[in-house]
């Protein structure tokens, strides 16, 4: 299965992400809180994750502007990025960064695990 690294705001979120998605086989190998945190914390992996979930709006810095700095790092050429969002006018500024795929909240954890199966294949 997938490596994953978590990137939202709310602990509730996370530990429901980490929860879901652990019971399905994958590995959540960092969480952060924002995305200059998040952009410190996996450039101090040794290997990428496979796919980061990413959420829109967060404090510090925002889901498009953390994709513009992982863009700089070129963390997005070895992760695939799941965006997370409420807000469907940042769909088409994120696709032109390149993310891999969308899902729009709310949504169930069951869809979510669903996304996650297909970007990793």
């Amino acid at each position: 299965m997938a490596t994953i690294f978590i990137i939202d705001d709310e602990e509730t979120i996370q530990f429901l992400y980490k929860e879901g998605l652990s019971l399905e086989g994958h590995k959540i190998i960092g969480t952060a809180h924002n995305g200059s945190k998040a952009i410190e914390d996996i450039n101090k992996l040794k290997k990428y994750p496979d796919i980061i979930i990413l959420d829109h709006r967060m404090p510090i810095k925002n889901g498009l502007d953390t994709l513009k700095e992982m863009k700089e790092y070129k963390i997005m050429s070895k992760s695939k990025i799941l965006f997370i969002t409420a807000d469907p006018t940042v769909r088409e500024e994120a696709s032109k960064l390149g993310v891999t795929s969308f899902i729009q909240k709310p949504f169930s954890i069951i869809k979510l695990g669903k996304m996650i199966t297909e970007i990793a294949n």
